[in-house]
């Protein structure tokens, strides 16, 4: 591995979130910031007599949640679209319900792939984050304030779990996607 070549640094407002256009229009339209999940892996602890402990490499890996920020727009389509994806995914109803339902034509997925886009300074795509089988976990407090100031327009947070994630390199003479890593973080290239 070599040293890179570009010293651009990687500004916040450099994202688009993609969220399946045909069902979720709104929640990928309005998202304001994205927390990419850390990872952790606790490590397994080798007692040694006399000394600390020497640390190994654990044997799990564990995934935080996906969080959005989406601002809420006055019909509050938004924050109807996370609501109605939430409720379709508590099972009331066992018959017909198959685990992550792909959608079918009278009802949408209970689960869905979300790509968050990394842009360059000169907004062309240089990466992506992919997230396999999302399924929102929690819907944010909205907090109406009659005493507020100036022009706050409201946001509420929604989170996901997912199955994994894959990051995707893109090529930035051909605009080819690929991916440099696999679940188990070993190197494609």
């Amino acid at each position: 591995m070599s040293l890179t070549t570009n010293f651009n640094y990687l500004q916040p407002t450099s994202f688009k979130l993609i969220i399946d256009r045909k069902n979720f229009p709104n929640l990928e339209f309005f998202c304001q910031n994205v927390t990419h999940p850390g990872l952790i892996m606790p490590a397994a602890e080798m007692p040694v007599r006399r000394l600390q402990s020497i640390p190994f490499p654990g044997e799990s890996l564990t995934i935080n949640e996906l969080s959005c920020n989406i601002l809420l727009d006055e019909n509050m389509e938004s924050y109807s679209e996370m609501y109605n994806w939430l409720k379709r995914n508590q099972v009331t109803d066992m018959e017909g319900q198959g685990f992550m339902n792909r959608g079918t034509t009278r009802n949408p997925p209970t689960n869905a792939d979300i790509t968050l886009s990394i842009l360059s300074s000169h907004n062309n795509l240089t990466n992506q984050f992919r997230y396999i089988d999302a399924i929102p976990t929690s819907l944010g407090d909205i907090q109406f304030e009659s005493t507020a100031a100036g022009t706050e327009f409201i946001t509420f947070t929604a989170t996901f779990r997912f199955s994994y994630f894959e990051l995707k390199t893109v090529d930035a003479t051909t605009g080819s996607i690929t991916d440099t890593f696999d679940v188990t973080g070993n190197t494609l290239s």
